[in-house]
């Protein structure tokens, strides 16, 4: 393995992954972009994964590593990518990270793309720094249902600031590319961490730079068994799941102020007094009663994106 100062690791994580695997290893090996080594761990699968990763591994060993260290615990998608994180950052020196999931699609200028705005970032300031890209929603198939994520999701990526992110991240960890100022700030193996990238997000707007790329580079396949899949913001159904679905939203919030708290421990050093205060408030939501609860929400702006994810969290804060 050859690392250069431009060099990219790739951290998969696997689980019973066999049905899609092998297109998204395809899609990666096929990249434009080639100065990159792929790093995966399988977390015990118990299809025919591992057997699919070793052949790809024989075949691609200049380009694929495939992570045996028995000190990996896994156990879940988002602890299984912190051990990766970890692992790879303690015996190699790299100086940008990306994530992939199993099962998606990489459209072949994923990382040329997502590398060509780094390198433009960088030049204004070294600082910590987040790339992230759109998607394009597909089905099994990889047939598009939807052309941009953001669209179908409602999403304003312009929204970087601590209050909005503490409570709905917008950044998802497949799209991601991070430099090494940033990665040496990450830990993301805390119990409390609520998903990677929503945490990894949080670092950026703390300490860094959030940068969006509008075009998508990944085919984002929906097929019933995501660990976070893509739901359709602003349909009738979803408007009735959230006017609903009061379990989801109350434990999707405390779920937010448990990392938030998590995040203020660990970071307190680094925190400046306005960041400091802006988490440790969110972090004390549920000390205070319902009309409480809601000033706060409103006086600190921890506001979701989209009216009816508003109103949800609203009814049940």
């Amino acid at each position: 393995m050859i690392i250069t100062d431009n060099s990219v690791a790739v951290c998969m994580a696997t689980y019973n992954g066999e049905r899609f695997i092998e297109e998204q290893i395809q899609s990666i090996l096929k990249q434009s972009y080639q100065d990159f080594h792929l790093f995966i761990h399988d977390d015990h699968s118990k299809d025919h994964t591992q057997d699919i990763l070793r052949k790809y591994s024989l075949q691609n060993s200049d380009k694929i590593t495939i992570i045996t260290d028995p000190e990996l615990r896994g156990g879940s998608s988002k602890k299984n990518f912190a051990d990766i994180l970890k692992w790879v950052s303690q015996n190699y020196t790299f100086n940008y990270f990306m994530f992939s999931d199993q099962d998606d699609y990489w459209l072949e200028d994923k990382i040329a793309l997502s590398m060509k705005a780094m390198k433009k970032a960088e030049l204004q300031k070294v600082q910590p720094i987040l790339i992230h890209t759109d998607l394009k929603v597909a089905d099994q198939k990889l047939n598009v249902i939807g052309d941009s994520f953001f669209a179908y999701r409602a999403l304003n990526t312009d929204i970087t600031d601590l209050n909005h992110l503490l409570v709905q991240n917008n950044i998802t960890g497949c799209t991601m590319l991070w430099n090494r100022q940033l990665n040496d700030l990450l830990d993301i193996s805390s119990d409390a961490v609520a998903m990677h990238d929503w945490w990894i997000a949080l670092v950026a707007s703390c300490f860094g730079r959030i940068v969006c790329v509008k075009a998508p580079t990944i085919l984002y396949r929906q097929h019933g068994d995501n660990v976070v899949g893509a739901t359709q913001v602003n349909t009738l159904g979803f408007i009735i799941q959230r006017l609903t679905g009061s379990a989801h939203v109350r434990e999707t919030l405390h779920l937010a102020v448990d990392q938030a708290n998590a995040f203020t421990e660990h970071y307190r050093p680094k925190l400046n007094r306005e960041q400091y205060q802006i988490i440790t408030r969110f972090g004390e939501l549920y000390d205070h009663g319902k009309l409480g609860r809601l000033h706060i929400i409103f006086a600190y702006h921890y506001l979701k994106q989209g009216i009816v994810q508003i109103i949800g969290e609203m009814m049940f804060i």
